[in-house]
């Protein structure tokens, strides 16, 4: 069993939250299983001013397709997974209500995090989830769903969301006394999918989002991040809005999502293919004020990312399964950085 094979290691990998600062006060050191930052820090993608801080949160979305309890040995390699990414929040789409329990369960087990779940109530057993580590990330608020059903309708007569965008506020906490917390709203996406069509629903939900990026996001306190899946390529039309809010500098979204890269995946003539549907929307104000440097990981990269976790093989042989049994989408991962706001220019 995969649990109790990494139980018998994990007293020799302590989860991050229990690492204690250095005596006199000294600087925060990433313990073993914190893999991102060692994956990280080995492909410089850590600024310098940064390599062993803990002033970061990684934020982890990831469609789990048709997720339920019932299938024990999908929750096994499931947990594995998610323990060696040791994110400080998932972001989960596709997920039966309270399905997660036993996947919390198992993530405090391999001393991977204290986590804390959310659902959301609208999609059937295809909810939006959120995830979090407790020593690290804090609630500032009730979760909640944004606009409602059937009160943004498209083109087309339907529902824009299918599934209600699921809206949280978070502080992330560091060890480090003098450095200000990172507090942000995060709102999780499933938007409609593109079977049959799906086009004016997208741009209506885009629509919709972009207004209350203008008006509603600004009354809370804190940078605003988007994510989950869009169903759609960053280039489609149906952005148009989240486009001009680009161009006037409130939001990194195009700029941010390449393309190139895939995240979805399917199978043509037993090769895997498929095309970049799951992506991060952020305020601009993550760079201005809180110097958030995100880096959205190549899915392909997601190997290398695991490579340092002590059940390495174990690891990549359920990488292979990504695709299949475990899931059709592969896990993004986005870090943010955050030390002393700058001033407001001006």
């Amino acid at each position: 069993m995969v649990a109790k094979k990494k139980a018998k290691k994990k007293a020799k990998k302590p989860n991050k939250a229990n690492k204690k600062p250095t005596a006199g006060g000294g600087a925060y050191q990433p313990v073993d299983n914190d893999n991102l930052s060692a994956a990280f820090d080995k492909i410089g993608l850590i600024p310098k001013r940064l390599v062993g801080s803990d002033k970061f949160i990684d934020i982890v979305t990831w469609n789990l397709r048709w997720f339920h309890e019932g299938d024990a040995a999908r929750v096994d390699r499931i947990s594995a997974v998610l323990a060696a990414l040791n994110a400080d929040v998932f972001v989960f789409q596709e997920i039966k209500n309270e399905s997660l329990e036993p996947v919390v369960q198992k993530l405090a087990e391999l001393e991977a995090g204290h986590y804390s779940v959310a659902y959301g109530t609208t999609g059937g057993q295809q909810r939006v989830a959120f995830l979090w580590d407790l020593d690290w990330i804090r609630a500032k608020d009730d979760d909640k769903e944004l606009f409602g059903r059937n009160t943004i309708i498209a083109e087309d007569g339907k529902d824009a969301f299918p599934r209600l965008p699921l809206w949280g506020y978070f502080i992330g906490l560091t060890q480090d006394p003098n450095s200000v917390p990172f507090d942000f709203q995060l709102v999780g996406l499933h938007l409609k999918s593109q079977l049959g069509g799906g086009d004016a629903q997208r741009a209506a939900a885009a629509d919709a989002l972009a207004a209350w990026i203008r008006s509603a996001a600004p009354r809370v306190d804190g940078d605003t991040i988007v994510l989950g899946d869009f169903n759609r390529v960053p280039g489609a039309a149906e952005w148009e809005a989240f486009r001009r809010l680009e161009a006037e500098k409130l939001i990194e979204f195009e700029s941010i999502n390449d393309s190139s890269e895939i995240s979805h995946l399917y199978y043509e003539n037993k090769t895997h293919i498929g095309s970049r549907l799951d992506l991060v929307l952020m305020s601009s104000s993550a760079h201005l004020f809180t110097k958030a440097d995100p880096e959205v990981v190549r899915w392909a990269s997601l190997d290398q990312l695991l490579s340092t976790s002590p059940d390495a093989k174990t690891i990549k042989a359920y990488i292979k399964e990504i695709g299949t049994t475990i899931s059709d989408h592969m896990p993004t991962v986005t870090r943010f950085y955050f030390t002393k706001p700058k001033k407001k220019p001006g």
